[in-house]
């Protein structure tokens, strides 16, 4: 059995606090070797999540979502959001709202979602079946247009420092996975029956997936590439910032243990 821990405490922003030690690649009997994003992997039923190597999906022809009847142009803005698989031929399917308890407005733009169709995404030049989330914002009575959402947010300031104080002021709340993956054991590991624990950074962006994979703290023997691997099939409900999507990263614990 294996299991993979979220470690909440140990939330950060981008990097860690002064004075931590230097970040590791991962590594093998021979030493360290240079960090490469995690070649992509489809989960269980052939799909891939957006990340490092996927080029996402793009809207060849959005469908506008139609108002639900009695909507007025003085109603509050409703940002829906949904998730869908477009596959190779650009026709999504098992499209859904991320909110648990949908109503009207959901039920508009997975209608609009379902009518809509996408250049499908692509890994190496070729199309393969990708997981997006589409953002429909209701705003007045103007067209509710899908789009991708696909951009990677980043704090404007690259001191490590600045952005650990803004993860601890009031107002921000940290990621929160939705999905997790349990990281494979490596050939090498097994034979040689290696146990202990990988950690690995990632960069969860606004949309709840994450991003630049780091080791900060190695292994070896093949298990730092799994936990990477692993880390980037995760999904999550992106950090808030007084009520806003923000980008944050995090720690991931990979734990490997024979049994």
């Amino acid at each position: 059995m294996r299991r993979s821990i979220l470690l909440p405490a140990l939330l950060v922003l981008a990097g860690l606090a002064a004075g931590a030690q230097q970040e590791l690649a991962p590594s093998t009997d021979q030493g360290p070797i240079a960090i490469k994003p995690a070649t992509p992997t489809p989960n269980a039923g052939g799909v891939y999540h957006l990340g490092p190597g996927i080029t996402p999906p793009e809207l060849l022809n959005a469908v506008p979502a139609l108002y639900p009847p009695g909507a007025a142009e003085s109603d509050p803005p409703h940002n829906c959001t949904i998730e869908a698989v477009v596959g190779i031929d650009g026709v999504p399917t098992s499209v859904h709202a991320i909110n648990p308890n949908p109503g009207p407005y959901e039920e508009s733009a997975i209608a609009a979602v379902k009518e809509s169709r996408f250049k499908p995404g692509t890994l190496d030049g070729n199309p393969v079946p990708v997981l997006v989330r589409i953002r429909v914002p209701f705003i007045g009575l103007a067209l509710a247009i899908p789009r991708v959402l696909t951009r990677v947010g980043r704090f404007p300031d690259a001191s490590p420092q600045l952005r650990n104080r803004m993860a601890q002021q009031p107002g921000y709340t940290p990621p929160r996975p939705v999905h997790t993956a349990s990281p494979e054991y490596s050939e090498e590991a097994r034979r040689k029956k290696i146990q202990g624990n990988v950690m690995v950074s990632v960069l969860v962006n606004e949309e709840g997936v994450p991003v630049d994979p780091r080791v900060e703290r190695s292994l070896g023997y093949g298990l730092d590439e799994k936990a990477l691997e692993a880390a980037l099939q995760y999904q999550f409900k992106p950090a808030m910032r007084d009520g806003q999507p923000v980008a944050m990263r995090i720690m991931i614990e990979e734990s490997f243990k024979l049994y």
